[in-house]
């Protein structure tokens, strides 16, 4: 008998009978064929028994683990478990006064900046239509920041004013099965609202959610909203004085937040996958301030940068060159207005309380918008200074020979400045000998 019939008879398969084979033999091999057959469907019931019993008891265990990390969760932070149409997720629901304070700011402060500003801090006039009120502030906390299909954002942060106080919504999934209706909430909250402001949520948040919004079949209008993303004029305004332009250092280098025991981004995508299998609370405990803090930032920064951008005094919050780079940027979209009003706040401070970068800069806007007398008055100060600067002497020369058509002294003013004390590199050197030549020549022609 070879191998394949020794496992046929074994599992009771039927076998060809020899010819040789008698009548009742063949009677007696059906027979105990049949009764290994129901052998076998006994044994494969008992099996399907176990494992389903295993299974059963699995899921049972599972089931409490998730009931009692849920009802654990409400007892440790402020929330409730909410339900919609699209099942069930976790809601914390918070009101920050407006009294209260966050950095140098209280919250009514932060509240009723000026929308012509914010719509200039957005690159977008839209937005000038709008009250403060009309903000949607949102941050998310997502199981990675590759983004793509693979990445959810399983804690949405949601902030705005409402009667002089900051209204904050925190939208948990609590696993990827509550995805759905999480979002759903975020829509309805989202469509009260008429436009957002986020940290980098043009290049992140709003695409991701987007995203989510497709893949769970649900409509979602995130993206047409308009959008003030505060990183872009945080770096332009602020970043010349900055280590970087991470929400974390603004809010100590500018806003005077110190966040005490705040747990690094880089850990919460971990740890919310360790509450899907440990169903720990205090894992998601830090996540909640983190992100919290997040929302309430993004609110007194846009302030900070409003005050900035329509020249209000910060006392000692602010810096000079804060204000410079707001005119620029001001400047640079054609608001004139805007531009010169800051500038009016250097008209009666002396130019020796300037560092000498503030007062090129300054100087350089002066110039842009025409206001030729107050440059020159700044180029006159730091030529009579020591060590000479390359920028002073340079714009100089050029208003005394191309506006004040005198070649004489632009000669001599860049004569004198290569024999004197200066910083000038060599590159400086052979500009201001090339500009002494075309000088030379035109004082000869009798220019």
């Amino acid at each position: 008998m070879n191998s394949i019939e020794k496992l046929k008879r074994l599992t009771g398969e039927n076998i060809k009978s020899a010819p040789e084979k008698s009548t009742v033999d063949n009677a007696a091999h059906i027979h105990q064929s049949s009764e290994k057959q129901s052998q076998l469907a006994d044994l494969r019931r008992r099996i399907e028994t176990v494992v389903t019993r295993s299974q059963t008891a699995n899921k049972t265990a599972k089931e409490i683990t998730v009931a009692r990390g849920n009802a654990a969760l409400a007892e440790i932070v402020p929330g409730e478990e909410t339900e919609n149409d699209y099942g069930k997720f976790f809601l914390i629901s918070d009101k920050v006064l407006g009294g209260s304070r966050h950095g140098h700011r209280h919250i009514s402060e932060a509240s009723g900046f000026d929308m012509t500003a914010a719509a200039m801090l957005a690159n977008n006039p839209g937005i000038a239509e709008f009250t403060c009120s009309d903000a949607l502030f949102l941050d998310t906390e997502t199981t990675g920041l590759a983004g793509g299909t693979g990445t959810m954002a399983f804690l949405i942060g949601l902030g705005w004013f409402e009667g002089g106080h900051f209204q904050v919504r925190q939208i948990l999934a609590r696993d990827f099965g509550e995805e759905a209706a999480a979002l759903t909430y975020l829509a309805a909250i989202a469509g009260q609202k008429k436009f957002l402001v986020t940290f980098n949520g043009k290049a992140f948040d709003v695409n991701l959610l987007s995203t989510r919004f497709i893949m769970n079949r649900l409509e979602g209008k995130l993206s047409l909203l308009p959008h003030l993303d505060l990183l872009h004029p945080s770096r332009r305004i602020l970043g010349h004085r900055l280590a970087n332009s991470r929400l974390v250092t603004l809010e100590t280098e500018v806003l005077g937040v110190e966040r005490e025991g705040d747990i690094p981004g880089w850990e919460i995508p971990q740890r919310y996958f360790d509450w899907l299998r440990s169903r720990d609370p205090r894992l998601l405990a830090g996540i909640f301030e983190h992100n919290r803090l997040d929302v309430i930032s993004m609110a007194t920064l846009t302030a900070h940068l409003v005050d900035i951008m329509t020249a209000q005094a910060i006392e000692q919050h602010a810096h000079t060159d804060d204000y410079l780079a707001a005119a620029r940027l001001l400047l640079n979209r054609r608001d004139l207005e805007g531009t010169v009003k800051i500038l009016s706040m250097f008209h009666e401070q002396s130019c020796s309380d300037l560092s000498l970068q503030s007062k090129k800069r300054l100087a350089q806007l002066y110039k842009r918008t025409g206001r030729l007398s107050e440059a020159v008055q700044i180029w006159q100060d730091m030529a009579a200074c020591g060590p000479l600067d390359f920028y002073a002497v340079s714009e100089l020369a050029k208003w005394l020979e191309h506006k004040v058509c005198d070649c004489n002294q632009a000669k001599m003013l860049v004569e004198n400045a290569l024999h004197q004390d200066n910083t000038f590199s060599q590159e400086e050197k052979e500009s201001l000998l090339h500009r002494l030549k075309r000088l030379n020549a035109k004082v000869g022609d009798g220019g």
